[in-house]
């Protein structure tokens, strides 16, 4: 029962050519982002139950793992990462040609092949926004992850997603962006690359 409810979630989730656009370090997604289609499709409790939990050390650092392995790079030169329960999805560069972005998907338990991203040419955008994956350690993510709900203040809260990327147009700092949702309310706890708060909003 379990596989054919996880095989309706990757339907659900099935995407097309994910299109960005760059423009002075600003590089961003136009198109719905799987780790959300997930969230949204209420799967995330099965798919969290096949894949291992990605909100651990060892869940994060076990989906690196399958999604290095299959871009060929460990650690990957990525623009962002993006986690929810059971979901992990990196936008990486291949490291055979460094001008070429996709999107790579670790989702019950299994690396999905990847999406080629078209981020309209801008390469230097694109290396503005790189960074290598080791930059921010799973242990890190996951102490971030385990102290953003009582800095949300959202009574009985709980972590929906979780985004790796560099801070641009502000700067070029390396942010974990956390998004805390409960009790009709929602909040965003966002922390430097070592993990300390730095807002809520």
């Amino acid at each position: 029962m379990i596989s054919v409810r996880v095989g309706t979630a990757l339907a659900a989730a099935g995407l097309g050519v994910m299109t960005l656009s760059g423009c002075s370090g600003d590089i961003r997604q136009q198109a719905s982002d799987l780790v959300e289609q997930v969230v949204e499709s209420g799967t995330e409790k099965i798919t969290n139950a096949v894949s291992g939990d990605v909100f651990t050390p060892e869940g994060i650092d076990a989906a690196y793992a399958a999604i290095s392995d299959k871009v060929g790079a460990n650690p990957m030169q990525v623009v962002e990462v993006k986690i929810a329960p059971g979901v992990l999805v990196v936008e990486a560069i291949d490291p055979s040609a460094p001008t070429s972005l996709n999107e790579w998907s670790f989702l019950a338990g299994t690396v999905r092949n990847p999406v080629p991203i078209d981020y309209a040419g801008d390469t230097e955008a694109l290396q503005q926004n790189l960074f290598a994956s080791n930059e921010v350690p799973a242990t890190t993510i996951a102490a971030a992850i385990d102290g953003a709900v009582a800095a949300s203040g959202i009574p009985d809260g709980a972590v929906k997603t979780v985004t790796v990327k560099r801070n641009l147009p502000v700067d070029q700092a390396i942010g974990i962006l956390i998004d805390v949702e409960g009790a009709g309310a929602g909040k965003q706890v966002r922390s430097d690359a070592a993990g300390q708060v730095t807002e809520v909003v």
